[in-house]
């Protein structure tokens, strides 16, 4: 008959939480497949395949570039608006008058004859801009067996 002590000193103890942490992983699971969906086709200007290079330049961030983009149909989009070639040229013109320390970065579609690309990188020359890009992808190694 003897009387029962509590061994916490007395403390009642009171319901223990117990969290169901499965909705909460859904939650995350279901947004990271979103944004891993989304992100990509979040890009700048039109979807275009690039040329892919193992090697590529490191990009002066001191002074945004001018991206020029030049699609299969050759119509070409100077900073997301399309244009015709003379017309980008112009731009290119005032721009460089603006600042004649930025770039040019060139994006074209890997399936363009380079005849086409090589125009727009020496008119780009032509105008004053030193530093004129072409950019890539990263990909496999090419030879010059494939040309």
């Amino acid at each position: 008959m003897g009387v029962q002590l509590d061994a916490g000193g007395g403390r009642k103890r009171g319901i223990a939480p117990n969290i169901n942490v499965t909705p909460l992983v859904d939650v995350v699971l279901v947004l990271l497949i979103i944004f891993m969906v989304v992100i990509p086709n979040m890009q700048d200007g039109k979807t275009i395949e690039l040329l892919k290079v193992t090697a590529a330049d490191k990009v002066d961030t001191e002074n945004e570039p001018i991206t020029l983009t030049v699609d299969r149909a050759e119509v070409c989009t100077y900073e997301k608006v399309d244009m015709s070639k003379d017309q980008c040229m112009a731009a290119l013109r005032q721009a460089w008058s603006e600042n004649p320390r930025r770039r040019v970065l060139l994006r074209g579609d890997a399936t363009l004859p380079y005849r086409v690309m090589r125009g727009y990188f020496h008119e780009a020359q032509q105008i004053g801009f030193a530093g004129v890009s072409l950019a890539v992808g990263v990909g496999r190694e090419w030879s010059s067996e494939e040309s």
